[in-house]
């Protein structure tokens, strides 16, 4: 097993971006060069759907909130508006989840595509192992 500093499959470490950086990369600012990898795991890995959605209910958070406080209006209006408004900008940023994970991955200075071509060369490789698994079983039941 690899260490999770590390990119499976590759020596080099994958260091995390702290809180604040973290925070400054759901508003979409790029990470410094240190994080190259760390970027290309988080495109591509097996949550990276979940990670997406996360940032973006970060950077969501915000303006939505400043419109429930701000909003001259009753308090049902205010929750309706900021509820409908959070909704429409996570329903547009989740739309272009690729395109939004690729832009990511340019910043990051990868070639565009990258985050779509790891991902189906590790579905690939993931299939085949479970292939091969099933193979192993069904060999282990016939030795029986």
């Amino acid at each position: 097993m690899t260490d999770r500093g590390a990119d499976p499959g590759h020596g080099s470490p994958r260091p995390r971006p702290g809180p604040l950086r973290w925070l400054l990369y759901a508003f979409w600012v790029p990470l410094p060069e240190r994080y190259r990898r760390w970027v290309l795991h988080d495109a591509t890995c097996s949550t990276w759907v979940l990670r997406h959605i996360a940032r973006t209910l970060v950077a969501v958070a915000v303006p939505v909130t400043l419109v429930a406080v701000f909003l001259p209006a009753n308090g049902g209006i205010r929750a309706l508006t900021a509820f409908v408004a959070g909704a429409c900008a996570a329903l547009f940023v989740t739309m272009y989840i690729n395109e939004a994970t690729d832009h990511r991955l340019l910043q990051a200075g990868y070639p565009w595509g990258t985050g779509e071509r790891v991902r189906a060369e590790r579905a690939e490789v993931d299939e085949f192992n479970a292939r091969v698994r099933r193979w192993e079983r069904q060999q282990r039941r016939r030795g029986r």
